[in-house]
């Protein structure tokens, strides 16, 4: 009976032995079984390597800068090796970059962030790019997508106003001033501020006239957008809050010199010293 009894708990060690070796370990961290991939080998060596192409083509200047970043998923603010350059020609591009891999924990996850500037205009990742751990190797292949530019943000904002000017209180007048001769209209947002203004104006007669077509659009009582009529086309020039010149299209292509948008910027300040004291009374 003692034999017996001996036998079993030997059995019943071994089992337990056997039953143990087979759990994953637990995650030191907070006591759960680690994600499938995270006792993964890291791939050798020390450099990561991999391509940037565009989404939607499009021609890159001269000039443009890429920044490149292994960063913790978790904490994209720590930056475990980066690496930037100027490039040349048009994607795909290739790079290099090395980091250390004493810093790499396989139980967590790290991407590579791209950046590419052109001018104003910015690439962003169109998707995260693994590497590292989790099964993920030392490569990346990355797609960036293009960001509006801050001139196309403030366009946009432009279009959406005029679109809503029929929601607001109109105001209106005309003068005539020798052979000059303005006709224009408002419109006043609550508050009292006017926001957007249509201004037509001829000077002299017959064919020898002279005719303008301008829209302003304002915020806090500044100049935003101005945009001129021309021919099929408009000239279109608009500042950021703080009064930065960030849209600049000529009709025709191309953009109007700083002195032309000085003076753009010079007429909707009159414009807006027209229309305000009028839209100031009820």
């Amino acid at each position: 009976m003692l034999k017996y009894a001996a036998t079993a708990l030997v059995a019943m060690v071994v089992l337990g032995g056997c039953n143990s070796s087979n759990q994953p370990p637990a995650n030191s961290a907070n006591g759960s079984t680690p994600a499938s991939g995270a006792t993964a080998p890291l791939p050798a060596g020390n450099t990561l390597t991999g391509t940037i192409s565009l989404r939607e083509p499009m021609a890159i200047n001269e000039g443009a800068r890429i920044e490149v970043k292994l960063v913790d998923v978790a904490m994209p603010d720590y930056v475990l090796a980066e690496h930037a350059e100027t490039v040349s020609g048009q994607p795909p591009y290739a790079f290099t970059m090395d980091f250390d891999p004493s810093k790499i924990d396989r139980t967590r996850t790290y991407v590579v962030n791209v950046l590419l500037f052109d001018g104003d205009r910015r690439f962003v990742p169109a998707l995260q790019s693994p590497v590292l751990t989790g099964g993920a190797g030392n490569t990346a292949e990355i797609v960036l997508n293009s960001e509006a530019t801050p001139g196309e943000k403030l366009n946009d904002e432009f279009t959406s106003l005029k679109s809503r000017i029929g929601g607001m209180r109109r105001i209106q007048d005309s003068f005539l001033n020798d052979d000059l001769s303005v006709a224009w209209d408002g419109f006043v947002e609550a508050g009292g501020k006017v926001r957007f203004m249509r201004v037509n104006s001829e000077k002299g007669d017959g064919e020898t006239a002279v005719r303008s077509n301008v829209e302003y659009a304002f915020v806090d009582e500044k100049p935003m957008v101005v945009s001129r009529r021309a021919g099929n086309g408009f000239t279109r020039v608009g500042w950021d809050a703080n009064g930065n010149l960030v849209l600049n299209r000529a009709a025709g292509g191309g953009t109007v010199s700083d002195e032309e948008a000085k003076a753009f910027h010079a007429d909707a300040l009159k414009a807006l010293a027209m229309a305000q004291p009028k839209a100031a009374r009820k």
